[in-house]
C-alpha cells in the first residue's frame, strides 16, 4: 500500500475543490448509517438528468443485454441504476471514514467456507468480481476476512487518488495499479488473495471476444494468464445490497479445473458466472461502462 500513499496530496487553491469533496466524504461516512442513505437518496433523479452521455451509455447496454423486457421496464431499470450510483457514495465514504466494526455489522457473508478451502490449499487465491454500485463494501468486507489486495484503476485526480488509498489502506493489504502485473503475479504466488474485477474493455491486445449476456464482449485475457502464471485458485464473489437483508457478500466455490489450454472458453465460462449473478440484481450492475466499445472486425459501433 506504501507506494500509493506516500507521494503527498497538492495543497494549492487548484486543488481546494478536491479537499472540499475529500472533507464531505470524511464527514458523509461519520454518519449514521439511515441518515447518510437518507441524504443521498435524491441524488439518484439528479444523477439521471445531469449525467447525459453516461445515460445513454447506460440505455444502450441495458437494451442490447435484456432485449425481452418491454421498455418502460428497460427504462426503470435505468433509473434504478442511477439510484444505486448515488448510494455509491454513501458507501464509499462508510468504507474509507466510518468505524470499521460499524460498516462490517453491515455486511452479511455467505459462502465463507468456499474462501477458506481455497487457502488451505496452500495456493494463492483470485478473487473475481464485477463492477456492481456497491463493490466497495466488497472489497472492505474481503479485506477485513483475507487481508486482500486489490487492482484497480489509478484516478486522475491526484487528492481523490490519494484520499481512496489511504482509505483502502484501512482494510486492503494492498493496492495494485492495473497495468503493475509483475506484483500482482507475485501476491498470487505468495499464497496471497487478489481481488479482481475484469468487467472493463481496455481494448485490442489485453482481451479475447467472449460472449456476455449473447454479446461477444472484449474480455481481459488476464483472468486466463493469472491463473496459468501462478497455479492460483479462482473464485467468484459478489456484493449485493438489498433494503431488507442489507448488504450480503457470496463467495461462491472455487472454479473446477481453471484454466484450461483454451484461453477463450475460459474467458466465456467467467463470463458466463459473472452474468449469471448481474442478473440477480441488474439495477447494480454498472451500466454507465462502455463495456462493449471494442467490436469484431467489420462489427458496427455498438455506441454512437
Amino acid at each position: 500500500m506504501a507506494q500509493n500513499t506516500r507521494k503527498a496530496p497538492p495543497i494549492g487553491p487548484r486543488s481546494w475543490p478536491s479537499w472540499l469533496a475529500v472533507a464531505l466524504l470524511w464527514f458523509m461516512g461519520r454518519l449514521p448509517p439511515r441518515l447518510g442513505l437518507w441524504l443521498v437518496r435524491p441524488l439518484g433523479p439528479l444523477m439521471y438528468l445531469s449525467m447525459r452521455r453516461r445515460r445513454k451509455i447506460a440505455r444502450r447496454n441495458i437494451e442490447k443485454c435484456f432485449p425481452e423486457l418491454p421498455p418502460a421496464e428497460q427504462a426503470a431499470l435505468l433509473r434504478a441504476g442511477f439510484a444505486s450510483l448515488a448510494r455509491m457514495l454513501i458507501e464509499a465514504a462508510w468504507c474509507w471514514s466510518a468505524p470499521q466494526d460499524r460498516v462490517a455489522a453491515m455486511i452479511r457473508v455467505e459462502g465463507m467456507e468456499n474462501l477458506q478451502d481455497a487457502e488451505e490449499a496452500g495456493r494463492g487465491v483470485l478473487v473475481l468480481t464485477f463492477h456492481s454500485t456497491c463493490m466497495e463494501m466488497g472489497g472492505f468486507m474481503l479485506g477485513r476476512i483475507a487481508h486482500a489486495a486489490g487492482v484497480y484503476r489509478p484516478l486522475k485526480n491526484p487528492v481523490l487518488e490519494w484520499y481512496q488509498n489511504r482509505g483502502r489502506g484501512r482494510y486492503a493489504a494492498a493496492m495494485i495499479p492495473k497495468d503493475n502485473a509483475r506484483k500482482a503475479v507475485r501476491v498470487l504466488q505468495n499464497g496471497g488473495v487478489l481481488w479482481y474485477a475484469p468487467d472493463q474493455d481496455f481494448g485490442p491486445g489485453k482481451t479475447a471476444f467472449a460472449d456476455f449476456f449473447g454479446i461477444p464482449t472484449a474480455t481481459l485475457l488476464a483472468v486466463h494468464r493469472l491463473p496459468a502464471l501462478t497455479r492460483c485458485a479462482v473464485l467468484p464473489m459478489f456484493m449485493r445490497y438489498d433494503r431488507r437483508a442489507g448488504y450480503v457478500l457470496t463467495l461462491l466455490p472455487a472454479l473446477d479445473d481453471f484454466p484450461t489450454d483454451d484461453a477463450v472458453a475460459d474467458l466465456g465460462r467467467v463470463n458466463a458466472v459473472l452474468e449469471a449473478q448481474v442478473r440477480q440484481a441488474p439495477q447494480q450492475y454498472w451500466w454507465i461502462h462502455r463495456r462493449f466499445k471494442t467490436r469484431p472486425a467489420g462489427d458496427a459501433p455498438f455506441y454512437d
